[in-house]
């Protein structure tokens, strides 16, 4: 008998993609429930199985192969959102390659997510061009005024923030998951460690090395207890983290503005305290995960002293670099603004945002050279490939990033030289991208799928008689 699949690639034609074939299939309604089809499934099922219809056995197996794959449809939630949005067209593209986004529910998230994007878009747009007239003396309005753009991102972001770590639950139940977790590694931490440690033979005599073995497996599973509760609380801290980050990032804008305005005299440093608040309780977390991933190091058994020294160390690198940049390059402007620093350039100033671009052109030439060194020349064309899209796309955020950079410079070294609305040209560029690709991809997923399948699944125009080629 032929696979449902296999036939109804044959048979489906006949619906033309109508949302309301299947259902007529199983003789149920569009809005019938799960139970309802069911026992449709099951009365049409067994009336048209070929084993009970001899005589039409070939009507019977196509009647069966189509109900079977009407049930199999409709009783799939998703694939049934898809076919009552898409029809059988969007079923069977929902199997290939980037079929998830035919499922209603994930486009029209994702349309969401993109509108959203392009409205944030639009929205720094309007922030940055209020703030360069306000700046250039266009207009004399406050700078409370000129931050309200932003203000509504920041306030959209919190909520969306509050909303997300609402809907992770309660931690007190995950914190005594975590305790009951670790209470079980204790129990059975002979079993979970006895995969990568030496074990003596059963008949072996008793030696020296003995009781130091179960003392290092001791120490292991304690080990792996603390790192097991550590990571627990620093889950939990981590999604508190960034309401945290948006409430003191709020803080520093509603300073700055007071200060601008002209309400308070403060400095430079204090102005930026709510800042640097920001960079201490982000170093403490990845002080926190840092000291979880040395832990982790250390259950290893295969690893010598020296060999975890060594990578923790490069670990505690790539876990504080962009954090020690930020800090140093908010230091410097605060010393370049209050004067400590009045003899640097501003383009010195900004010497710690070119180290990110540096290191990653190291690293692009590293891959590309050990990519190059691979054996296989179907790899190093593969590589070859690779190498140069990265490099495009580096050298076009670069180009962005940097240009951005030197404007600022050059603005803030000669201020009556050039109007800041240049200076935020890269910005507005990459803004006005940012928004018009958004605004493509959510009007895509909004009506775009859906109008594209429409038209494969509409039939094509009937030729009228007078019109017709006859021989």
């Amino acid at each position: 008998m032929p696979r449902p699949d296999d036939a109804s690639e044959r048979t489906l034609g006949g619906s033309g993609g109508s949302p309301t074939g299947l259902y007529a299939a199983l003789g149920v309604e569009r809005d019938a429930t799960a139970d309802e089809i069911k026992r449709a499934y099951r009365r049409l099922a067994l009336q048209h199985h070929p084993d009970r219809n001899h005589g039409a056995a070939a009507s019977s197996t196509g009647e069966f192969v189509r109900i079977q794959y009407a049930y199999d449809v409709l009783s799939d939630a998703r694939r049934r959102r898809i076919y009552d949005r898409y029809g059988e067209m969007g079923v069977r593209m929902a199997g290939r390659v980037g079929g998830e986004l035919l499922d209603p529910l994930v486009s029209g998230l994702l349309s969401a997510l993109a509108f959203a994007l392009a409205a944030v878009a639009l929205l720094l747009i309007a922030f940055f061009a209020l703030l360069a007239r306000r700046v250039d003396r266009a207009n004399e309005w406050p700078f409370a005024v000129i931050f309200a753009p932003l203000w509504a991102v920041d306030l959209a972001v919190l909520a969306a923030l509050v909303l997300a770590a609402a809907r992770r639950g309660d931690p007190e139940g995950s914190s005594a998951g975590a305790d009951e977790g670790a209470g079980t590694d204790e129990a059975a931490g002979s079993d979970s460690s006895s995969d990568d440690e030496p074990t003596e033979p059963s008949g072996a005599p008793a030696t020296d090395a003995t009781p130091l073995l179960a003392g290092a497996r001791r120490r292991r599973r304690r080990l792996r207890q603390i790192r097991k509760r550590a990571e627990a609380h620093v889950a939990r801290l981590a999604a508190l983290a960034p309401v945290v980050y948006m409430l003191l990032l709020i803080g520093f804008q509603v300073s700055l503005v007071l200060r601008l305005d002209r309400h308070v005299g403060w400095s430079a440093l204090r102005v930026a305290a709510p800042w640097f608040c920001i960079e201490a309780v982000h170093g403490a977390l990845l002080t926190l995960q840092l000291a979880t991933g040395v832990l982790r190091l250390r259950e290893q058994p295969q690893l010598g002293g020296a060999a975890v020294a060594r990578r923790a160390g490069v670990l505690a690198a790539n876990t504080y670099w962009w954090l020690a940049i930020r800090v140093a390059l908010g230091l410097l402007v605060i010393g370049k603004l209050g004067g400590a620093l009045a003899a640097w350039s501003w383009a010195l100033v900004f010497a710690p945002a070119y180290l990110p671009a540096l290191r990653w052109a190291v690293a692009l030439g590293l891959l590309g050279r050990r990519l190059r060194a691979s054996a296989d020349a179907e790899t190093r064309q593969n590589a070859r490939s690779i190498v140069v899209l990265c490099a495009a796309a580096f050298g076009v955020a670069a180009a962005f990033v940097y240009s951005f950079v030197a404007l600022v410079a050059w603005r803030l070294t000669q201020p009556l030289a050039v109007r800041l609305a240049l200076v935020f040209v890269p910005v507005f560029v990459a803004l006005a991208l940012v928004c018009c690709c958004c605004s493509c991809v959510g009007l895509c997923l909004a009506y775009g799928i859906d109008a594209t399948l429409e038209d494969e699944a509409a039939p094509a125009p009937a030729v009228p008689a007078a019109r017709r080629i006859s021989q």
